[in-house]
């Protein structure tokens, strides 16, 4: 009897430090998923072709890995973020930063809100928003203006205006899947069309309009 017992004991023992291993494990994973790397797939249109280029017409996705230490700060135009959308922070976005604070857009026509995305569609609300800009938006303190690289399909900062810094979640570090795209950061060699005054000399006559992607 006392060999049964010990036994039992011996496989309740057993079970526990198996239990309370995966439950560490799991808990040491989410806290590095939530507070330094995280690993997701680009499911939508929006930033096509530089990523998930192919996700219409074979739904293939590119899977990224993302910085999530001090993610809001040092913030810098061209860099690819993962941020919490605004009138849904429980949703995430992936779009590409164009300018930080005290920058001014020069907005693009062909960015304009529009049903359907495209330039002879009926307006939408955010049209006369977009249009209340009068061609220009500064970027105010503490945000940044994104957009997505594919203008066709993207629901960006033309649509809601500059985010928070603090909704950013985390920079793109690079493509871990597919294999064959490992390692690559494609977003490097995108030039966006969309022009930035820099800061110090953001006036409105005699200036140069600046590439977004500009040194």
């Amino acid at each position: 009897m006392s060999t049964l017992l010990r036994q039992i004991y011996g496989y309740r023992r057993g079970l526990w430090y198996v239990v309370s291993g995966s439950l560490w494990g799991l808990g040491a994973a989410g806290f590095i998923n939530d507070n330094f790397l995280e690993i997701s797939a680009i499911v939508g249109p929006s930033m096509t072709p530089t990523l998930s280029p192919d996700v219409e017409a074979t739904g293939a996705c590119d899977h990224l890995a993302w910085n999530k230490w001090d993610a809001c700060s040092n913030v810098r135009r061209g860099d690819v973020v993962l941020f919490g959308i605004p009138s849904r922070p429980e949703d995430t976005a992936v779009k590409r930063v164009i300018a930080v604070e005290g920058e001014t857009v020069i907005l693009n026509p062909n960015r304009r809100p529009r049903k359907g995305y495209t330039k002879n569609g009926p307006d939408v609300h955010e049209s006369r928003s977009w249009d209340a800009w009068e061609g220009r938006a500064k970027v105010p303190p503490g945000h940044v203006w994104v957009e997505g690289d594919n203008w066709r399909k993207s629901k960006d900062s033309n649509w809601s205006g500059p985010i928070s810094r603090s909704l950013i979640l985390g920079k793109a570090v690079c493509v871990v899947r597919p294999v064959k795209r490992f390692g690559l950061r494609p977003w490097e060699q995108y030039k966006s069309r969309t022009k930035v005054l820099r800061a110090q000399i953001d006036t409105r006559s005699d200036v140069e309009a600046l590439d977004a992607m500009g040194p």
